[in-house]
């Protein structure tokens, strides 16, 4: 296999240097970046220099030439972002210094939600259809006055590629691991009848990594299975001032990685995690005048846990689980732009929700015998309405001030008022932002129930303050300065007793200043980053920095456009040490070693509707482990993978 890969590249090499053609280079520069028009900070179109927020945007020329795999990978790059992988029924992705379920992070599709209903937490790993993104919008900081609940560390939302024209694509994939991969995608596009339908689908599988016996601190054995199978489809259908999308998201993983198989009652093989999303909208947008526009979203979100899910595998008895979960809402959204000094968007969501209160849980009376099909669990009926209003005004027509208001009515957390206000100050081409806003997340039918439950917890809520600056310079070097200050309270943490665990509101508040340095430069064949993340997470009690947080991060990239033909790219993230929570005995001590990683790819155009590309991860083949909050100490993480894709367009 690795003969086959290195004669590839060999070739591909060969060819790329007798190759004189033109090159392809990136459209906008940095000044033309800054107006871009994006969707999510306020849910309607505004330039990036005119949010007093900073905006991150990852492209899909970017997520194809860096051959990204997993939402994971696609957000390793960006600056502030921290991971937990616990190389099982989920990864955790932390926003800004704070550990969590990844329930304080939202994650959009298309605008529609796609955290998991019961818990809140959204589902990191293989399941999202990279090759049908058109770009992916983060935004960074509290964004509760838009979205409501879980906007504390930020948004990231995942925008389709709509249907522009009559073609189609088909990919390919294979690699270390036992992984393997396809994707297909048909579109057709009618401008003059403005009626557009694209259908996408995709299929992946891999093992990951090898965690067995000694390459993991001898948790499991040479039994383990640790695969992670993802499926994705999608339909969009744009008729005139209409659009309906529909995407399903579906995860089938080996849980077995959760716990101890060695010295315990858990076999680490049989398991299998099923969780399903299926997303559907109808969009209605009307510009009534250059001034005003208005659209209105009918939204349907189903996130189940489905019935033939095998949680554990005791030696006893196979563990079923059902938890199925269901939301329909209405968002209304009115925006009013002078075009001069003001503008104003307002909106309203009103929601209803049907809930699992707990799983439903089922035994077998043998480790070979699949268990009993779950019943359907008591379901709680929960009802939203919310309203916000976000005016704009430009005075002196460099300074922009902002604010922003979110009043939410619950029948599970009453009532929450949530404000923001935001500053910035445009000189040339460069652009200073000021903004203070808060944010809340919600209890969910998870908190109040998972292990002894509690049906008195209040809405964990943050505060943030945020200063940035950005220099363009010479329209081809960007450098992008942020300082911020988030205050963290009412914490969700569990608290343990004889009789077992459930969630509390910790009476300890957590103070983070963080620091985010972004560099980017840009030239006809060369286009490189870097960023630099400093975090210092204190919890009051314990004065000590939170664990699983790392003071120090940093990543690099650079893409080289040898011509026409061939492109190269090769990036290295790096994590400095972090505390885990609980001593590992495999070093006796509660330190995370730091690491640094490097990836790359290599694509070549075959033809002039045929590509191939390679991939590598972890091309030193590096020994590091993520943090845990189960019962094994530590994760070892991938060792080196290599993947070869092949991409055929029609």
């Amino acid at each position: 296999m690795k003969k086959i890969f290195l004669l590839l590249f060999v070739l591909i090499v060969t060819d790329a240097f007798s190759q004189n053609k033109k090159i392809d280079v990136y459209n906008l520069n940095f000044t033309e970046l800054s107006k871009l028009k994006i969707v999510t900070a306020s849910k309607t179109e505004q330039e990036i220099g005119e949010i007093p927020a900073t905006i991150r945007v990852i492209t899909a020329n970017e997520i194809s030439e860096r051959g990204y795999f997993t939402l994971d990978e696609m957000l390793s790059d960006l600056p502030g972002f921290q991971f937990r992988n616990i190389m099982s029924l989920n990864s955790y992705i932390f926003q800004r210094g704070i550990s969590n379920q990844n329930n304080l992070t939202l994650v959009l599709i298309d605008g529609v939600e796609i955290n998991e209903l019961n818990s809140g937490g959204f589902y990191g790993g293989g399941q999202y259809d990279l090759s049908n993104i058109e770009r992916v919008e983060v935004v960074y900081g509290p964004s509760s006055v838009a979205y409501g609940t879980n906007a504390v560390s930020g948004v990231i939302n995942i925008i389709t590629k709509k249907p522009t024209a009559n073609k189609g694509e088909i990919g390919v994939l294979a690699g270390s691991f036992k992984t393997s991969g396809s994707n297909a995608s048909v579109e057709y596009a009618d401008k003059q009848k403005r009626f557009g339908i694209r259908v996408t689908g995709m299929y992946k599988n891999s093992e990951k990594a090898n965690l067995k016996g000694a390459n993991n601190d001898y948790n499991w054995t040479d039994l383990l299975d640790n695969y992670e199978n993802d499926y994705s489809a999608g339909l969009r259908l744009d008729i005139k001032d209409f659009s309906f999308g529909t995407d399903l998201l579906q995860k089938v993983t080996s849980t077995a990685t959760t716990e101890k198989s060695t010295g315990t009652n858990y076999r680490d093989y049989g398991s299998s995690w099923n969780i399903r999303f299926v997303n559907n909208y109808l969009k209605y947008e009307k510009k009534f005048s250059d001034k005003l526009s208005f659209s209105s979203m009918l939204y349907n979100r189903n996130t189940t846990v489905l019935k033939n899910t095998v949680y554990y595998v005791l030696d006893t008895a196979q563990v079923g689980y059902f938890r199925p979960n269901n939301l329909t809402g209405l968002e209304t959204v009115l925006t009013y732009n002078s075009h001069k000094s003001y503008s104003v968007t307002g909106g309203v969501d009103v929601e209803y929700e049907q809930l699992a209160n707990g799983p439903t849980m089922t035994y077998s009376s043998s480790p070979d015998l699949k268990p009993p099909v779950p019943e359907k669990p008591d379901m709680k009926k929960d009802f939203l309405v919310s309203v916000f209003l976000e005016p704009q005004v430009t005075l002196f027509k460099k300074i922009l001030l902002s604010g922003g208001v979110r009043f939410d009515q619950s029948t599970v957390y009453n009532q929450v008022f949530t404000p923001r206000v935001g500053l910035v100050y445009r000189f040339g081409s460069n652009f200073a932002r000021l903004s203070y806003a808060e944010a809340f997340r919600a209890p969910r039918p998870w908190d109040y129930t998972d292990g002894l439950g509690n049906t008195d917890l209040l809405p964990e809520k943050i505060n943030s303050t945020e200063a940035s600056v950005t220099f363009v310079i010479l329209k081809s070097f960007n450098i992008n300065l942020v300082a911020y200050q988030n205050h963290l309270f009412n914490g969700f943490t569990k608290e343990i007793s004889t009789d077992g665990y459930r969630w509390i509101n910790s009476s300890a508040e957590i103070f983070t200043t963080g620091l985010e340095v972004n560099l980017q430069y840009d030239a006809d064949k060369f286009h490189s980053f870097f960023n630099y993340t400093y975090n210092r997470s204190i919890d009051e009690l314990t004065k000590e920095q939170l664990p699983e947080i790392s003071t120090h991060c940093a990543n690099a990239g650079i893409t080289y456009l040898i011509n026409s033909k061939l492109k190269i790219n090769v990036r290295g993230n790096y994590i400095g040490k972090r505390n885990n929570p609980e001593l590992i005995e495999a070093t006796d001590s509660k330190i995370v070693g730091p690491y640094l990683i490097f990836n790359g790819a290599v694509t070549w155009e075959l033809y002039p509707n045929m590509s191939m590309q390679l991939i590598g991860k972890n091309l030193l083949d590096a020994e590091y482990y993520h943090t845990s909050n189960r019962s094994p100490d530590r994760y070892r993480q991938p060792q080196r993978t290599l993947i070869l894709e092949l991409t055929l367009k029609i």
